[in-house]
């Protein structure tokens, strides 16, 4: 059933009511799968229920199926819109929505495919000049703004805020168009710790603006003027449980002791806020589809109910963020202060597309094979010193 449910989404001459009908489908049954597999999860576990909803197995399932059927949704709500009789323009937009929807498979330069490995070379060389991470002295050291200390090289890498997966047309349909692409741009990406990275688009951790307690609406509106702005990590899990322990084998430091560190850089030059807070929104959503019953003010909002987030600004097209929010629920309505008021002509749900085709690629991608890769979370031993 999955495969030729499968089959039907290879690309076809327009990409019609039937397509997405097809696509949604699709969906539907990978949901199922994941369903099913966290109900034989839960009878093979060896222990108490609630160690088992914890465990960060189940979060992945869990995480899985409500974006499967977010998936499903947005297709379903696509076939009908092309079923209505008329409206010209309607399918004119459609057509524009095609060349920069993940769900139009085959359309150039929509991401899909794999990561051209000349570009990744190129995308680390500008990243490590422009952030000043080579060490001055020292060969085959570069600095880690988030753990603060040079690291050999090798356990070095170059992260994108916005996934290259979207593809640069998919990025100027998110955030409009730049005198330059900035998919492979330094302005999209941090040179961070492999240990780092791991967990650094998992719904874990977040990078804020750098504010004080009870930040005022001065202190707000000078980190937006200022250059270079500053940023600090914030934990979204507080039950992770690899908070108390260390980050890496080799050095004395927790992961709990994240919280609130400030990134330290070597140079002045910062990655764009929108792309920052994209990354942002994208693990609120997983670590909320992590969760059986998420809790909206431990997510977003400090001990002391401040934003983690706190300075609105035009980062992203309000319309997509109210469909983001609309998935979160009202209490994240916050999010949408951070987006322009103007009205684009793009899908609303492009935005929640994205980070649900970023949370299933994996999977998609297995599933030819009938078979799953999940990746554990053990630490992988390594005698290189830091």
């Amino acid at each position: 059933m999955l495969r030729v449910a499968k089959k039907r989404l290879r690309p076809q001459g327009s990409f019609n009511a039937q397509f997405w009908a097809d696509a949604a489908e699709f969906n539907n049954i990978m949901a199922q799968r994941a369903e099913t597999e966290r109900k034989v999860s839960l009878q093979d576990f060896k222990g108490p229920r609630s160690e088992w909803e914890t465990s960060e197995e189940v979060k992945s399932t869990l995480e899985r199926i409500k974006a499967y059927k977010v998936q499903r949704r947005i297709c379903n709500q696509r076939s009908e819109k092309l079923r209505e009789k008329g409206s010209r323009s309607l399918r004119a937009s459609f057509v524009k929505l095609f060349t920069t929807s993940k769900m139009g498979l085959g359309i150039k330069d929509t991401g899909a495919g794999k990561r051209d490995g000349k570009l990744q070379s190129q995308f680390r060389k500008a990243m490590i000049d422009a952030y000043g991470s080579r060490h001055p002295t020292e060969e085959g050291l570069l600095w880690c703004p988030i753990l603060e200390r040079w690291t050999p090289e090798k356990e070095m890498t170059a992260v994108h805020l916005f996934s290259w997966m979207h593809g640069q047309d998919t990025m100027d349909a998110i955030f409009g168009t730049t005198d330059t692409p900035e998919l492979f741009s330094p302005k999209n990406g941090l040179m961070i710790s492999t240990c780092i990275e791991k967990y650094f688009d998992s719904g874990k951790i977040v990078l804020v603006p750098d504010l004080p307690e009870r930040a005022s609406i001065i202190d707000t509106r000078g980190w937006i003027k200022r250059d270079p702005r500053q940023y600090k990590i914030r934990i979204i899990d507080p039950n992770w449980k690899k908070l108390d322990k260390p980050v890496h084998p080799w050095i004395e430091l927790k992961w709990s002791a994240l919280q609130d560190r400030r990134l330290v850089f070597k140079t002045q030059f910062r990655p764009r806020a929108r792309y920052v807070y994209f990354h942002y929104c994208v693990q609120v959503l997983r670590h909320i589809w992590q969760q059986e019953t998420p809790d909206a003010i431990g997510v977003l909002n400090d001990d002391e109910g401040n934003p983690f987030w706190a300075t609105p600004s035009k980062y992203m097209s309000k319309n997509m963020l109210r469909a983001f929010v609309e998935e979160l629920g009202h209490e994240y309505g916050g999010l949408i202060d951070c987006g322009p008021s103007l009205s684009w002509d793009r899908d609303p749900n492009l935005l929640l597309e994205l980070a649900s085709n970023q949370v299933t690629a994996g999977e998609d991608n297995s599933s030819e094979n009938d078979e799953d890769t999940d990746d554990d979370e053990s630490d992988e031993d390594t005698e290189e010193h830091y």
